[in-house]
């Protein structure tokens, strides 16, 4: 989950970057394409066989793998938030480097 362990630095050649942002993009999209898969048909909506068996696994899989804030969906929405938060970053760093480069440039062009 988020905040669970601590942060690690990310060095990145500045060339680098857009591929790993495109990279990071590819996964973002097909992540989002399965959490919205999962949403719309990961739960089981009525005990398969309509006996009280049945009717409390449907409950106990919702409840664990849907619906619980340490669960495997809770896990995938998380790592979808931590992928954004990386790609910020890398946008963050490659506005960055290039707003450094082109005054470095502006400042050699003048010398």
């Amino acid at each position: 989950m988020p905040g669970q362990f601590p942060p690690a630095a990310l060095r990145i050649e500045p060339s680098a970057i857009p591929a790993v942002r495109a990279a990071f993009d590819e996964s973002l999209t097909e992540l989002s394409r399965h959490l919205v898969r999962l949403r719309q048909e990961a739960y089981i909506r009525e005990p398969w066989l309509g006996d009280p068996v049945s009717a409390e696994v449907v409950g106990a899989y919702n409840s664990r793998v849907m619906d619980a804030h340490d669960g495997p969906y809770a896990a995938m929405v998380a790592l979808e938030a931590e992928l954004l938060k990386i790609r910020e970053s890398l946008k963050l760093m490659e506005d960055h480097y290039r707003r450094t480069e082109g005054e470095n440039a502006a400042l050699w062009g003048r010398l």
